[in-house]
């Protein structure tokens, strides 16, 4: 299975008149004035919502200008960041105070507030701080280990000594565009996973930009990151997921008066729950808020470290892979659809994303700076994160990946692409 055929147009632009991009594959739009760059954008409903808008837009490119000028290194502790540490003090008060509560009322000697001591236990126990993934959720990672993958093993542990933190104790792949650096444990040991169509798609040299900039999170003062305030967040998503009222079924058994009445009882018992969701989407919602300005800052500082170790080319060339990851799902949506015999997926998806016309990835580059509708976004604007690298200081990569290492982390990852490539498909 191979990409189609791009095919040529002649259409004008009808607001400058000058002329279209020819890939009919992907959004036509005129390269001269940016007429129907973003086609699916959202307008502005109402007064409000153009005010957030540019407050938004403003906030991005404050803290853009804040990190060229200043460097993109960890701020010192502001308000907001007491803030931040202070809402998650509550959060976990919260579950302490249940916990307690719940010892309390376990030891007296009426039954049956030994009841709801018990009950208040249990909940305390699912509400308590995550640590991460925990043995249960990492059993269901496709785990590449060291034994069958010496040598990508040892490129990360480069990586992370080079940025100065701790190597993974775990790398995992699966079916994302994408890539991720979690903690997990009492520990804090590092998990690293790499969403195979991302990986298979960049250049050796961009691995090392991929690794740089997922180990940059473990040296960049990302709060959300660390257990004080990481863990708060996941807290408050799981009272919102304990408290989030679900359908209900009334059984037939009992007479209609007594169905009645449960129905009335779980109606109301529902409508306070749901109160209670709400309070506690809200909060996480504020939470998430405050430490959004320092998670972006965060990630400045992640693709600073990636161009020291790949340098600033190869980290420019990263984050214009990121732009198009909907090439994955394509390429996946023309298999599930083909009637005939599929060829080899990977080989189709790294054809498919080069065939993606430099027009095409301008467009994409040019919606992240025409959609000003986000709000409280893990990332700044690509557009943004491409001009910071681009005016750092221009230096070599700090690791170099042989051709000959290249080859060999490509036949180690064999059997892993084997296996996500039939998950997804």
């Amino acid at each position: 299975m191979h990409s189609a055929t791009p095919t040529a147009t002649a259409a004008t632009c009808p607001e400058c008149t000058g002329g279209l991009t020819e890939d009919t594959r992907f959004v036509q739009w005129c390269q001269a004035c940016g007429w129907n760059a973003h086609p699916g954008a959202k307008a502005a409903k109402g007064r409000g919502d153009r005010f957030r808008r540019r407050l938004n837009r403003a906030s991005e490119e404050r803290l853009y200008r804040r990190v060229t000028e200043g460097g993109a290194g960890p701020s010192a502790l502001d308000g907001v960041s007491v803030a931040a540490y202070a809402f998650s003090g509550v959060v976990h008060l919260v579950t302490l105070g249940l916990a307690v509560g719940g010892v309390l009322l376990l030891v007296q000697s009426n039954w049956p507030m030994r009841v709801v001591g018990a009950v208040l236990l249990l909940v305390a126990f699912q509400l308590r701080p995550r640590l991460g993934p925990g043995r249960r959720a990492r059993k269901r990672l496709r785990l590449v280990g060291a034994d069958t993958a010496p040598v990508l093993h040892r490129l990360a542990a480069q990586v992370a000594a080079e940025l100065g933190t701790e190597p993974p104790a775990l790398i995992a792949v699966n079916g994302d565009y994408n890539a991720s650096y979690t903690r997990f444990g009492v520990r804090r040991r590092v998990l690293l996973t790499l969403g195979l169509p991302l990986w298979e798609t960049l250049a050796p040299e961009q691995w090392v930009a991929l690794l740089g900039h997922e180990f940059g999170h473990g040296a960049n003062g990302d709060a959300r990151r660390g257990v004080w305030i990481g863990s708060a967040l996941r807290s408050l998503q799981e009272w919102y997921r304990i408290l989030r009222p679900g359908r209900t079924a009334y059984g037939g058994g009992s007479s209609a008066s007594a169905r009645g009445l449960v129905a009335l009882g779980e109606m109301l018992t529902r409508a306070v729950m749901a109160v209670f969701a709400e309070l506690v989407l809200l909060a996480n919602q504020l939470l998430g808020r405050l430490t959004a300005l320092s998670g972006r800052r965060a990630e400045y500082r992640a693709d600073a470290m990636a161009a020291r170790v790949a340098g600033p080319e190869a980290t420019t060339g990263l984050l214009r892979a990121l732009t198009v990851g909907s090439a994955a799902g394509h390429v996946r949506g023309r298999y599930l659809l083909a009637d005939g015999p599929r060829g080899d997926f990977w080989a189709d998806l790294r054809e498919y994303v080069a065939s993606i016309p430099p027009s095409e990835r301008d467009r994409r580059l040019l919606v992240s700076q025409l959609d000003d509708s986000a709000v409280d976004t893990s990332h700044p604007p690509t557009r943004l994160r491409l001009d910071f690298v681009g005016q750092l200081p221009a230096a070599g990569p700090a690791i170099v990946l042989s051709a000959a290492d290249a080859a060999a982390i490509g036949a180690e990852l064999a059997p892993a692409r084997a296996a996500v490539a039939n998950a997804l498909l």
